[in-house]
């Protein structure tokens, strides 16, 4: 049982019910015109919402949130968890952090590109060589300036939850080489990025939203599709997709947000509960997917998925004309990155 370190302090405030959305106190205003943390201390209600389901590594790090939060608050904070998107997409939940009707979520970088176009340096292929790699750039001071931009829409993050990397099913034939690419028309992600990197590699690449894929391979309107092994076993795309080739050529940025209105409105004492509750958060969902991915392989091919390596060099060589494209828009950045990698 976690210490209950803040319950003495914070006792009295439960006598007030009322969620943070509806019914908190708004903050002070600050001298420069901006919202000052609230200095109250009130019963509260937040709200995370994702697009995963129930087992998903996603609801179980919102669920040790919940957990987290509500013991150190001695239940002055309350925590709603809304999994299954049934708080709109990633896109949509971003904008409800704008808004306020949301108050923590967390999004693929491809999604989050309309809020800032900086977002798509994520989509670049072969961009980290491991997850730790990944880990490393994203939490130094280089990923998180990356991640401050999202601040002028209104968007705090607060680290990346792991999904592991993107690899490629199809109904066709084991892909093995890029001249193995050549003609399959694969969905990917809404960005145009990830289509021209898949497009490098000669397949006709199809953006589509996540809610149509599975007719879509179903029909045959697609003969494969890219996505990390949890999204692959979940899906069960195994049902419609005879091929797994782990291919890992993206890998996919998935930062924890907070709304910057919710934010406001907490009081100092409660901002540090949050943000530690949050990179405790943080950790352990890395923790855990690191633990599942093998599982989620197994299950892949226990359920009659044909399952290949790739030769990585390959594919870093055919998809290198993606980043001359992207030189002028993403060089900077990339720079940057590929220095943090060093380090």
């Amino acid at each position: 049982m976690m210490k209950k370190k803040y319950c003495a302090v914070l006792t009295a405030a439960l006598i007030l019910t009322a969620g943070l959305s509806g019914c908190g106190k708004s903050g002070q205003q600050g001298g420069d015109g901006g919202q000052a943390a609230n200095t109250t201390s009130e019963s509260i209600t937040l709200t995370f919402g994702h697009g995963q389901a129930e087992g998903h590594p996603y609801q179980l790090a919102a669920l040790y949130f919940k957990d987290l939060v509500e013991e150190e608050s001695g239940g002055q904070i309350t925590v709603d968890v809304q999994p299954n998107g049934a708080l709109g997409d990633e896109r949509e939940m971003a904008e409800g952090l704008q808004m306020g009707t949301i108050d923590i979520s967390v999004a693929v970088a491809a999604a989050l590109s309309g809020f800032d176009q900086s977002m798509d340096v994520f989509n670049l292929p072969y961009l980290f060589d491991s997850r730790e790699q990944a880990f490393q750039v994203l939490d130094s001071e280089v990923g998180q300036d990356i991640f401050k931009n999202l601040e002028s829409s209104g968007i705090k993050t607060f680290g990346t939850f792991d999904l592991g990397f993107r690899s490629m099913t199809n109904s066709k034939l084991p892909i093995t080489t890029p001249e193995d690419c050549k003609g399959l028309r694969v969905r990917t992600l809404e960005s145009s990025v990830c289509v021209d990197a898949l497009g490098e590699l000669g397949m006709d690449a199809v953006a589509m939203s996540f809610s149509e894929l599975f007719t879509a391979l179903q029909t045959g309107a697609v003969d494969g599709q890219e996505n990390p092994l949890f999204t692959i076993y979940n899906s069960r795309f195994y049902e419609v997709q005879k091929y797994l080739s782990l291919t890992e050529h993206f890998y996919p940025v998935c930062p924890v947000m907070v709304s910057e209105i919710t934010w406001n409105k907490l009081s100092a004492e409660q901002q540090a509960l949050v943000a530690d509750a949050l990179e405790k958060t943080v950790a352990y969902e890395r923790e855990l997917s690191g633990q599942e991915l093998d599982k989620m392989l197994e299950g892949c091919k226990e359920n009659g998925m044909e399952v290949n390596e790739v030769d990585k060099a390959l594919f870093i060589e055919a998809t290198k004309p993606v980043y001359d494209k992207y030189q002028a828009e993403f060089g900077d950045i990339v720079e940057k990155i590929q220095g943090a990698k060093a380090e």
